[in-house]
């Protein structure tokens, strides 16, 4: 099992049976904010998570997505991702998705208040959006066993402000 260590800030892994102790899968990587859900590959030898970089001259943090090498103890790869994440909570860390063929990461942008999902290949080219949709949120999203589905869970937040005063008699 894979999991993120909120007060050391790295990944851990330990096994399901509880035969060992928690291992970090990606070692010391300063100045970095994994979050949200992660996904495995395919093949079983890559993690894949948003992640925050923080620019130590600037201190401003740049989201990224994460390959951690689940095999060995290689350095952490990362890709751009181009806009502004999305989910239904507003928080950037609704997370990504392997393609079926395990050649990109999918996860979701937010443009102009909507959601889509954008596919990102893992040799660096340039992302797509894969879905159009004009209005709400996404929650989460979801390939079929088979890699021929995607599932798409979708929303909105509604909100209304009641101004309450006490009355004077």
């Amino acid at each position: 099992m894979y999991y993120r260590d909120a007060v050391g800030n790295s990944i851990l892994r330990v096994p399901l049976d509880g035969s060992g102790k928690p291992e970090a899968v990606t070692g010391s990587v300063p100045n970095v904010l994994f979050g949200g859900a992660g996904a495995i590959s395919p093949d079983g030898k890559t993690l894949a998570c948003l992640a925050d970089f923080l620019n130590q001259k600037t201190q401003e943090a740049q989201t990224k997505i994460a390959l951690l090498n689940l095999e060995s103890s290689t350095a952490l790869r990362t890709l751009d991702v181009s806009g502004q994440l999305g989910g239904l909570s507003g928080i950037p860390w609704a997370g990504v998705e392997f393609t079926p063929d395990g050649k990109a990461v999918a996860h979701i942008i937010r443009e102009n208040g909507v959601d889509n999902i954008w596919v990102q290949p893992l040799d660096g080219s340039v992302g797509h959006r894969i879905t159009n949709f004009t209005s709400e949120q996404i929650e989460s999203f979801h390939w079929s066993p088979d890699g021929k589905k995607l599932g798409i869970l979708r929303g909105h937040s509604e909100s209304d402000v009641v101004l309450l005063q006490e009355s004077q008699q």
